[in-house]
């Protein structure tokens, strides 16, 4: 098992490497198509309840399994408690993630013009 414990960091460092690679090789690309530098989309005073709306579900679905935890439903011997915190914490981040999209189509339908 020691082999694979040094891919993980590898592999995130990978990951990063190729974001900014590909992040810089849109932008030459639209600056030589365009002619100039990469327009700037408009703000959106709204932007920051959407992420907030995905970082209290992920709070949520870590409360949920640390009262599973505590109260003795999940225990940690068993090999499926990784399995069921990671079903958990994906659940309650989707649904955060569904919810900040509706409320999202909700600002933009009520913006008037």
């Amino acid at each position: 098992m020691q082999p694979f414990e040094a891919l993980i960091p590898i592999s995130f460092f990978a990951c990063i490497v190729l974001c900014v690679f590909f992040i810089s090789k849109y932008r030459s690309e639209t600056i030589t198509k365009l002619g100039g530098p990469v327009p700037k989309s408009p703000r959106n005073k709204n932007a920051w309840k959407r992420v907030g709306i995905v970082i209290i579900g992920l709070a949520v679905g870590l409360l949920l399994s640390g009262v599973l935890f505590a109260t003795k439903v999940l225990l940690d011997n068993n090999d499926w408690t990784g399995f069921i915190v990671m079903g958990l914490l994906s659940l309650t981040v989707g649904l955060s993630l569904i919810i900040a999209d509706k409320q999202t189509e909700q600002d933009e339908q009520n913006i008037d013009g």
